[in-house]
């Protein structure tokens, strides 16, 4: 690969979880601090940078299709392929384009020295050896242009080894980002002005396990309360069985912990958690619902389902369902199950048809539809803190802002708002599915 001058363009994409979201904004900061220009319209760029996902079949297959789309709309520009499908399956974009580098898990944390090396190598793979990698790899944090919410990433890789997931082989063990330096970067992302962060990480309640001392999530929050005093903090997704009372409290009594929660449920039948070695049962899961509900009333909370899993019968999905409805959740994610080779459950019978799987999709979305509506007309007429979120591209347009128990609220633009600016708003009705408001 040839190498690289700078102030010149490059282009970042992304798919995935948000933890895939905060390491493209790091690389992009990267990129920037070596002259480049990050350009999302660029018609020309010298660099593309592309950070997979493949924690499904389909998710690969959308990493490829998009890697070949750059490549060929691009073909004068230099391509680095990064993230879980450099890792898992390098050799499956490897030769897409003449001018290409795949980094693998643990080498893109080394982004930056590899940039600095002049990326030599035309066709170069380098994997890193995720798997063995026990170290954090600090690539640093990123705000994403234009929005308030910046993401933090704290941890990194999962040893849970649920039977349908390739993430442990795709990231390694899990691994934590020392105290202090997570505390210098949410202090870094405060003084440029954003007013929420997200703490993210692919098994964040697993935070603080591996450093020494041992550590744990709470014992983080509390610190980024205490450094930071102007930034609300928002939690990612958390595994239910690591949602503590202590967590709950925190949430319920500070008023810059957000009010919410995400939680991977995967399924509400023990059967199926337990085929796919999830470490609890329904009772856990409808035991923290109402832990959280009452601390929290006010809650938003939101459920990762996975439907069609093998084994599922009509009986299993009701099962889940009928847990979900007593749930009280505000939203759900609702996944197709994709049979990912090198993971035990692509061998698993007997399997669900995929006409059956799409219809349960569709049930559980519609489901969904109907839960946030009903979790937004709780708060119609209350007054909630909100962050700007975004601009409208005309100065008399909407804005939308989003409150710390994630309501997306549309709003009337007062002047003079940025991006990032804490505000209260008025909840007012819904309209074609969009919450209006208006300001205090």
């Amino acid at each position: 690969m040839k190498t690289l001058e700078s102030k010149k363009k490059a282009l970042v994409q992304v798919l995935g979880c948000k933890v895939n979201q905060a390491e493209a904004a790091a690389m992009a900061r990267i990129l920037e601090q070596r002259g480049y220009q990050i350009d999302r319209d660029a018609d020309d760029p010298a660099l593309i940078v592309v950070n997979t996902c493949c924690v499904t079949s389909k998710a690969e297959a959308k990493s490829r299709r998009l890697i070949n789309r750059l490549a060929k709309k691009f073909p004068s520009a230099s391509l680095v392929v990064t993230g879980c499908l450099a890792e898992v399956n390098p050799q499956s974009v490897q030769d897409i384009a003449d001018s290409q580098v795949c980094l693998g898990t643990a080498a893109k944390d080394r982004f930056g020295e590899f940039l600095d090396s002049g990326l030599a190598d035309p066709h170069g793979v380098t994997r890193g050896g995720a798997s063995e990698c026990k170290v954090f790899g600090p690539l640093g944090s990123a705000g994403i242009p234009g929005r308030a919410r910046a993401f933090l990433k704290v941890q990194d890789g999962c040893s849970q080894a649920c039977t349908y997931c390739i993430v442990p082989t795709a990231r390694g063990p899990s691994r934590s980002l020392p105290m202090g330096s997570a505390l210098e970067e949410a202090r870094e992302l405060e003084a440029e002005g954003y007013r929420e962060i997200v703490l993210t990480g692919i098994h964040l309640g697993h935070y603080g396990r591996d450093l020494e001392p041992r550590l744990t999530l709470e014992d983080l929050v509390e610190q980024l309360l205490s450094e930071c005093s102007e930034t609300r903090f928002r939690l990612s997704s958390v595994e239910p069985q690591e949602i503590t009372d202590r967590l709950i409290r925190m949430v319920a009594e500070h008023p810059r912990v957000c009010r919410h929660f995400h939680i991977p449920l995967q399924s509400g039948d023990d059967h199926i958690l337990k085929r796919m070695a999830r470490p609890y049962n329904a009772a856990l899961i409808l035991d923290l619902l109402e832990r959280i509900f009452t601390a929290v009333p006010e809650a938003c909370v939101g459920l990762d389902v996975l439907v069609g899993f093998p084994g599922e019968d009509e009986r299993s999905f009701r099962i889940t369902r009928n847990l979900i409805e007593q749930s009280s959740a505000a939203y759900l994610h609702v996944f197709p199950f994709s049979p990912r080779p090198g993971t035990p459950a692509a061998s698993f019978n007997p399997r669900v048809p995929e006409s059956i799987s799409t219809r349960r999709v569709e049930e559980l979305r519609s489901l969904s539809a109907e839960m946030r509506t009903r979790f937004y007309k709780q708060f119609v007429g209350h007054t909630l803190p909100a962050v700007m979120e975004s601009d409208h591209s005309s100065e008399s347009g909407p804005i939308i802002v989003r409150t710390d128990n994630y309501i997306s609220v549309l709003v009337p633009k007062p002047p003079p708002l940025r991006c990032g600016d804490t505000l209260l708003v008025t909840l007012g009705e819904l309209e074609d599915y969009k919450v209006l408001g208006k300001i205090v």
